[in-house]
């Protein structure tokens, strides 16, 4: 008998945080790293909201809490996701869980039984497709294509759909491309829905980056559209907007007060609660003026960044790289790269197990780093079925504009180096991770 239950082997993880352990070895090196690796804005949490937190440390609200949420927060909640949707939500359907992660795998526990299928997004969150596998469910990966702006359609989403879908996924602003869906497209993916699925099929609508939007485009929710507020699960979280990634602040939003219930008991079963005082904060961030304007200006500089990065991408000879209207990552495809390099003969040389664990953007993205001290993600990353054959690296933006330009830099000059990669090659030490 093995130590560990059968299930942990189904379980996956988001490399962002695993890669961790590469960059501290190239920095035991002695290289600096440029860490464009992970999803996490570079400004602090504005001073404001961190000051009501303490204030709420310093006198005592520090005690267990309702494990749904404290009232005013869950009230602030749906105030704020009536207003913006355009529907009626009832506090009660309001759950505050500790970040954006916990409601991914409450819905999984709550509406997928092992062999049914859910639908997610790829490239999208690792998470989605660690906790398909984790619960015995079927994965079927939606593929989003850069010729599209990583958009998916009605289309695209009617090959999928059969009598054993239970759940569907949509992220939006997506992590990892940045692809933002219009009204006509979630028009025409709901009327889908409404068509082809029994209503008892969710839908979970990922909308963290609900609030980081260029071009003048404004968000759009599928819950906002006939009939998919009763099949919607919405979540949403303080990690991006505020800058309160460390705080572990998310929240979901149910179509119904009965499945409500059933994410509090998981949290009775999991945290008992969120922290007051962190929630207290949250509802100040939502309500307030002030932080309203301090998102706008992240905001702003994000946008501005995503101008200047596609543009150099793009001038860097084998890459590729489309123009994301949300979030704060670019998505290059690094295929002509791959070639230039001969990675991708490099990568078909490699013994079938070494091959298994790797792939060429996870060779160059490994070079980058121990040769250049880059830290990205490769596509692998981000959805590892059906992700053969598909060469792309992500980059968040959220970083200052000096070391962006000197990432590029660094990713331009090891896009030229053939003879530098065939040596890290040879060696073989570090081809995946």
């Amino acid at each position: 008998m093995g130590i560990f239950a059968d299930r942990i082997a189904a379980l996956g993880t988001e490399n962002a945080f695993r890669i961790g352990d590469d960059i501290k070895a190239v920095e035991r090196m002695g290289m600096e790293v440029i860490r464009f690796n992970i999803g996490e804005p570079d400004f602090n949490t504005p001073q404001s909201i961190n000051d009501v937190a303490v204030e709420q440390i310093n006198c005592g609200n520090s005690h267990y809490t309702d494990p749904a949420g404290i009232e005013p927060l869950r009230r602030a909640i749906a105030a704020e996701v009536g207003e913006t949707r355009g529907i009626s939500v009832d506090p009660e359907q309001v759950v505050v869980t500790s970040g954006a992660k916990p409601p991914i795998s409450y819905t999984m526990m709550s509406f997928v039984n092992p062999g049914d299928e859910v639908i997610y997004p790829s490239p999208g969150f690792p998470i989605y497709e660690s906790w398909v596998t984790f619960v015995g469910a079927k994965p079927v990966p939606l593929h989003l294509e850069e010729e599209k702006g990583f958009r998916f359609d009605a289309a695209d989403l009617e090959k999928l759909i059969s009598p054993k879908t239970r759940l569907l996924i949509i992220n939006s602003p997506s992590n990892p491309t940045g692809g933002v869906l219009t009204r006509a497209d979630i028009e025409d993916i709901a009327s889908l829905i409404r068509r082809h699925c029994d209503e008892s099929v969710r839908i979970y609508s990922d909308e963290v980056y609900e609030y980081i939007i260029f071009d003048g485009l404004t968000h759009q929710s599928i819950v906002s559209l006939p009939g998919m507020r009763e099949r919607t699960v919405l979540v949403s979280g303080h990690s991006k907007t505020y800058a309160m990634t460390g705080w572990r602040l998310g929240y979901a939003v149910l179509p119904t007060v009965e499945e409500a219930r059933v994410f509090r008991q998981l949290n009775i079963n999991i945290t008992s609660c969120t922290p007051p005082f962190i929630q207290v904060a949250g509802r100040y961030a939502i309500e307030s003026n002030a932080t309203k304007a301090i998102v706008a200006e992240m905001r702003r500089q994000f946008e501005e960044r995503r101008n200047y990065v596609v543009k150099a991408l793009n001038g860097i000879e084998g890459i590729t790289c489309a123009m994301p209207q949300g979030a704060f990552y670019v998505f290059p495809n690094i295929k002509g790269v791959c070639e230039k390099l001969g990675i991708l003969d490099s990568y078909a040389s490699l013994p079938s197990r070494k091959a298994a664990s790797t792939s060429p953007s996870t060779m160059f993205q490994m070079f980058l780093l121990y040769r250049y001290g880059v830290a990205t993600m490769d596509r692998r990353s981000f959805g590892v079925i059906g992700s053969e054959g598909k060469h792309f690296l992500r980059l968040s933006t959220a970083t200052e504009m000096g070391l962006l330009k000197r990432g590029i830099e660094k990713i331009a000059a090891a896009s030229r180096d053939r003879k530098g990669f065939e040596e890290f090659a040879r060696e073989g030490k570090h081809l995946s991770f």
